[in-house]
């Protein structure tokens, strides 16, 4: 039997950007044929556009997005090097500097990949739309269409007016997401949304970098120590021998965009280590300015009622706030969570109640990170987990043992790269040091190890 004959027709995505873009490529191993439709022309080599805003700031592909990303497309990092991204030790080869101190520098085999948005998003894109049951319309989406009795999706309705038929739709049209209008309009509820008010911005700038820059390291990160300060910055190595550089902060504290200004803000961040570079370096164009006044979440799981055949991901999911760099590595979850579902049951009928339940668990991870941490401002709005005050005590404890001993740094950026659960902070022989001030365990039984086979000694740190 021929097996293509078996496949779904016709896939719909509702947006080219990474988490678009992901999905279209694990659409390919199951349908006949993948529209992406997406409103702004998408570019041919690695430019920013304009549905992607914050394409132009600082990004993190953090190395469980990473590894994913490399299983969907083989090759994926040697392209990306040779495009000009490099790659990295995420602890070795950065400064990382949270809650008034530096993590813990070793060779960790932690890796992770510097470049641009525009790369990392042209690689994708290029690879997506080659392969040969993949195609781009580009047009926005006006409204879902749906069957006579509206219980199943079976389209979109374009802005010109013309219907694209389609088995399954997703959206992954970003932040600005359409979807709880376009339920409300076959008569569904909107999906409850919860918005933790943040008030982040940042003022973004490009320099020439050096080879002394950083005595060679390739990225830096300075943090503020909440509530008393509130200005972050983040300095990455990418493509061209170049620095892109974002300073800004929480509650409105936001960088001026005028470069005098903007070295001044430089100079006030709690560590001095991009002060230091960008104070003579050279500067290439002009500021961009991102703002990002909500972390915001809707809830499409807790829908009591919801059409089949409609999906939605990405940001028009969950949008954090981007200091973090967790979207693209949760959009690539999804994405993988997507394949596994659509591998062990191609039933699109129930297909959307198995995907929210999936990516609901997905995204609690980083969700209860991210507020978690915003939540150290007493100012910012939102509902507290409860146990907030507790975690902040105990990860207070993790990033001052994490300066001096490699075993807990390596768990906490474990977690941070989204490679194990946060439990793992909490499993005995990583608790133990943090409650008992660690140990200087020697970098080399770090390497390569996960932490949580490490046995602590009977010495104290």
């Amino acid at each position: 039997m021929n097996m293509q004959s078996t496949k779904p027709a016709h896939a719909l995505v509702i947006g080219g950007s990474i988490a678009g873009l992901l999905a279209a490529r694990v659409l390919s191993d199951t349908f006949a044929t993948v529209t992406i439709v997406e409103r702004d022309p998408l570019p041919v080599g690695a430019e920013a556009r304009k549905g992607t805003p914050q394409a132009r700031h600082g990004h993190g592909l953090l190395a469980g997005g990473y590894q994913i990303m490399e299983r969907l497309f083989p090759g994926f990092g040697q392209e990306l090097i040779a495009n000009g991204a490099m790659p990295c030790d995420v602890i070795n080869d950065a400064r990382w500097y949270q809650l008034g101190g530096y993590k813990a520098k070793f060779k960790s085999g932690l890796e992770g990949i510097l470049m641009s948005r525009p790369l990392i998003e042209s690689v994708i894109r290029r690879r997506v739309l080659a392969l040969p049951n993949v195609k781009v319309v580009e047009e926005g989406v006006h409204a879902l269409c749906a069957t006579a009795d509206r219980t199943r999706v079976t389209g979109v309705q374009l802005t010109s007016g013309e219907e694209l038929q389609a088995e399954l739709v997703i959206d992954a049209s970003g932040r600005g997401s359409k979807a709880p209008v376009w339920l409300e309009a076959l008569g569904y509820a909107k999906p409850t949304e919860e918005r933790v008010k943040i008030d982040v911005g940042y003022t973004t700038r490009i320099f020439r970098r050096r080879p002394t820059d950083l005595n060679g390291d390739l990225a830096a990160f300075v943090t503020p120590t909440a509530p008393q300060q509130t200005r972050i910055g983040f300095m990455v190595a990418m493509e061209g021998d170049r620095w892109i550089i974002s300073l800004g902060g929480w509650l409105g504290d936001h960088a001026p965009t005028d470069l005098a200004g903007w070295i001044d803000f430089a100079r006030t961040l709690p560590a001095p280590d991009l002060y230091e570079v960008v104070k003579d370096a050279e500067p290439l164009g002009e500021a961009v300015v991102h703002k990002i006044p909500t972390n915001q979440r809707r809830r499409y799981e807790g829908l009591q009622r919801s059409p089949a055949a409609f999906l939605v991901m990405g940001d028009a999911l969950c949008a954090f706030n981007p200091v973090y760099g967790q979207g693209m590595t949760v959009a690539a979850f999804e994405a993988q969570a997507l394949e596994q579902l659509l591998a062990a049951d191609p039933n699109l009928a129930d297909l959307h109640r198995r995907f929210f339940a999936r990516v609901a668990k997905i995204v609690d991870v980083p969700w209860s990170m991210v507020i978690g941490e915003d939540f150290r401002y007493p100012q910012i709005e939102g509902k507290r987990p409860a146990g907030t005050a507790f975690l902040h005590a105990y990860m207070n404890r993790v990033h001052r043992i994490a300066r001096h001993d490699p075993v807990v740094c390596r768990a906490f950026f474990d977690v941070a790269n989204m490679i194990k659960p946060p439990t793992a902070l909490f499993a005995p022989p990583v608790l133990w040091r943090v409650m008992t001030g660690g140990q200087k365990t020697p970098a080399s039984m770090v390497t390569g190890m996960n932490p949580l086979e490490a046995r602590p000694s009977l010495q104290g740190g």
